[in-house]
């Protein structure tokens, strides 16, 4: 069976870490799928996978094909595309959408529309709804990737379960074998870490470009034992060593002048672009993280450790509906205070002022990370539980692989 899959790459790399991470799951289930890869962008795609040349139209990798989208070849595709995967409704290439709706082709066709992650109640009425093309012999189908029943689950792919089931037996085995496999990390990744950063609350940091100060200053009164703008009835934080792992991107900048700003509060490490593999092992190794988007959202869930999301900015600030109902699935597996905490601080993680002119606009009340950090370890069960019932779906790519065995 030969699979196209297509990709374009709008927010930076989490389209194309999608897409990746698909192709390497499909091909752990099953070596004799043949997969094509049409992206159009490849050197988003060569900075997580340094495999991929991004100058080439047409390269081999992994025993894929993978095409630049547009190149000429598309028009030459030999098998004919059969099974098209577009992800994120991404549209299709001209010369692949010539063969698709070729008229004098009589073999049935399909296309699978691997839509947006989210937690919104009608998702699972979404899934493996069939839609309509200008061909009877063009059959269209939604598969929605989901965290709960109903869905197509999220890709679990072979590298990401085993790094998980190591990270685990490392935390269950107690403090010091977990931070010595932090410092194995950091050495294979080629991170200097401070006497003691190892054993350290580690902080992963991707988000959207934002005014960190506020985050900074917390953050420093956290690891300082200070109590930062306290609230009524607050209690004094006890101060404990803090590592923030600064993820190369859009909010690594900002963040980084903030912290200079403020005197290097507490220690941070401003990361190298990382290959997949390795980013998902920072999540695993973390205490508490904070991700944005889709794809590192996805890693977040199933690492099971507690996490703080910045969902996609929308128009009218529809995010926030997607925090909220993500939100809504957490709910049961925690104590109302706790809730309360991790509520606070994702609504005003995900807050915005609009700005007068163009650019992102201010940041609105500061999340209360602190406080979460110092409830990291009364977390985990939870999110650890969370992890468990995603996991129970199985993996989006097997459940993908059924549901294509049964049309094709």
């Amino acid at each position: 069976m030969t699979i196209d899959i297509l990709c374009k790459v709008v927010d930076n790399y989490g389209d194309i870490g999608v897409a990746y991470r698909l192709a390497k799951a499909l091909a752990d289930l099953d070596p004799g799928l043949s997969l094509r890869l049409h992206v159009d962008d490849l050197a988003a795609f060569a900075s997580l996978c340094p495999e991929v040349d991004p100058a080439a139209e047409v390269q081999e990798l992994r025993g894929w094909q993978l095409l630049r989208w547009g190149s000429p070849a598309e028009c030459r595709l030999e098998p004919r595309p059969r099974l098209v995967l577009e992800c994120f409704a991404c549209g299709r290439p001209e010369g692949l959408e010539e063969l698709l709706f070729d008229p004098a082709d009589p073999e049935p066709r399909s296309v699978v529309n691997i839509e947006h992650l989210s937690a919104e109640g009608w998702v699972p009425g979404f899934h493996l709804l069939p839609a309509a093309t200008r061909s009877g012999l063009v059959r269209k189908t939604f598969f929605m990737p989901g965290f709960v029943p109903g869905t197509g689950g999220l890709l679990i792919d072979r590298a990401f379960r085993e790094a998980a089931s190591r990270w685990r037996e490392a935390r269950a085995a107690g403090p010091g074998p977990l931070a010595a496999a932090r410092a194995e990390l950091a050495a294979r990744l080629g991170l200097a870490l401070a006497p003691g950063a190892a054993a350290a609350s580690w902080l992963p940091l991707f988000c959207y470009e934002r005014d960190f100060a506020g985050l900074v200053a917390r953050l420093g009164a956290y690891a300082g034992g200070g109590s930062p703008e306290p609230s009524p009835g607050a209690s004094k934080l006890v101060g404990r060593p803090l590592l923030v792992l600064a993820a190369a991107g859009r909010s690594q900048g900002p963040f980084l002048e903030a912290w200079e700003a403020a005197g290097r509060p507490f220690p941070a490490i401003a990361l190298p672009f990382l290959p997949q593999e390795a980013w998902d092992e920072l999540l695993l190794a973390a205490d508490f993280s904070v991700v944005r988007g889709e794809e590192s959202l996805a890693r977040a869930a199933l690492a099971g450790r507690p996490f703080l999301w910045q969902a996609y900015r929308q128009e009218g600030g529809y995010q926030q509906v997607k925090v909220r109902a993500l939100l809504e699935l957490l709910r049961p597996r925690l104590g109302p205070a706790d809730f309360a905490l991790l509520e606070e601080a994702w609504l005003a993680f995900n807050e915005e002022r609009p700005a007068p002119g163009p650019g992102p606009g201010s940041p609105g009340a500061e999340p209360p990370l602190p406080a979460l950090l110092g409830r990291a370890e009364a977390l985990g069960p939870a999110f650890e539980a969370f992890a468990a019932g995603i996991g129970g779906l199985g993996d989006l790519a097997a459940n993908l692989v059924t549901f294509i065995r049964e049309i094709v």
